[in-house]
């Protein structure tokens, strides 16, 4: 499917426009980003560079400003995935005689993919796994600060020892620059220093979309679309195990045109074109993952087969010494990869421990 099927309206500003401005096109509009024309380039001005500046009238757009890829209308969603995954955007601009006509949003995305077989996947299998956290009494310019760096829009905010709430870019940004229709948005934008003091509590979201890791990614994305929420926290009980945003679906995606070393062939992909490049993306990072323990890789092969729906995988793994034979079987194919690598993982280091036994107990019979 071509990004000009599935492209929304985009929003374009003039570079010169003050960030106060932008701020207030964004919130009023529910986007995260905006577009400008420099040139024949197209920049894009996000909600966490929002978090940059400290005076929004005194400041325009092209400050901060990003240069960004144009998606042509036939461009495909894995090659606008993998360009958002490693841009972290979530939208790029869709242009027709260099002319912006909409933009793609990884909300789009979403909805492919959970539509098609991957949409079967456990939350577990995607979700960014302990995620960075924060402390309630932590003051706003605390996870100000962590999300510029670490270009992170999420923050679970632990209370109680329990997650209590989360804070966003969007929520930090939009309530600490001032709506455009007030007096002090005429006047000047106020010294927000004093609101980056508060607590994070005093502007976290308390009402947290959660899920469980067992959860398939269906569910996640339907229930991420139907609350607007760009998250989604993976918990056992209280405990929280992992977070799912918007870019853990674009990541499922985006690497499949990735290349290794290790020659490496697949054989039996399914007909699901998401399926099909989640599956590769699996078995890509399989290989790498084996190669850090196992001497020399010379090839790794796998094979799929198909029965009612349910699949079979064998995977191959030859070195100089010796080859690696292993299987699995169920319902989510790309889960697999991730179930045979961790039980391959297992059997090695059970091998690593018998050989040094055996070593002890000749050096010392």
């Amino acid at each position: 499917m071509a990004a000009g099927d599935l492209f929304t309206e985009a929003i374009v500003v003039e570079p010169i426009t003050p960030l106060s401005k932008v701020a207030g096109v964004m919130k009023e509009n529910d986007t995260y980003e905006v577009f400008s024309y420099v040139g024949d380039k197209i920049g894009i001005v996000t909600v966490r560079d929002l978090l940059k500046t400290k005076s929004f009238t005194d400041t325009e757009a092209e400050s901060f400003l990003s240069f960004v890829p144009k998606l042509p209308v036939n461009a495909d969603l894995f090659q606008a995935a993998r360009v958002m995954a490693d841009y972290r955007l979530r939208a790029l601009p869709v242009v027709e005689d260099n002319k912006i006509v909409g933009k793609l949003d990884v909300k789009a995305i979403i909805n492919e993919v959970k539509e098609s077989r991957v949409g079967n996947m456990k939350a577990s299998k995607i979700m960014t796994a302990s995620p960075l956290t924060i402390s309630s009494g932590d003051k706003i310019a605390k996870a100000r600060g962590i999300m510029i760096r670490r270009r992170f829009d999420h923050l679970p905010v632990i209370k109680d020892r329990r997650v209590g709430g989360i804070v966003t870019s969007a929520q930090i940004a939009f309530n600490l620059i001032p709506s455009p229709k007030g007096a002090k948005y005429i006047e000047g934008a106020p010294d927000i220093a004093k609101p980056l003091d508060l607590p994070v509590d005093g502007i976290m979201e308390t009402d947290l979309l959660v899920c469980s890791p067992q959860d398939s990614i269906k569910r996640v994305a339907d229930s991420m679309l139907e609350r607007n929420s760009s998250y989604s926290l993976v918990s056992v009980g209280e405990e929280v195990q992992g977070i799912i945003t918007y870019r853990d679906f674009a990541k499922l995606i985006s690497e499949g045109g990735r290349k290794i070393e290790i020659p490496a062939y697949i054989v039996g992909l399914p007909e699901d074109p998401f399926e099909a490049e989640a599956t590769k993306i699996k078995f890509i990072r399989m290989i790498e993952g084996l190669s850090k323990a196992l001497p020399l890789i010379m090839e790794a092969r796998s094979t799929i087969k198909t029965s009612r729906r349910r699949y079979e995988v064998t995977v191959s793994i030859k070195t100089p010494r010796e080859s690696y034979n292993y299987s699995s079987s169920g319902w989510d194919l790309p889960g697999l990869y991730d179930d045979l690598a961790n039980s391959i993982k297992k059997i090695m280091a059970s091998k690593k421990k018998k050989r040094r036994r055996i070593d002890r107990e000749q050096r010392y019979p």
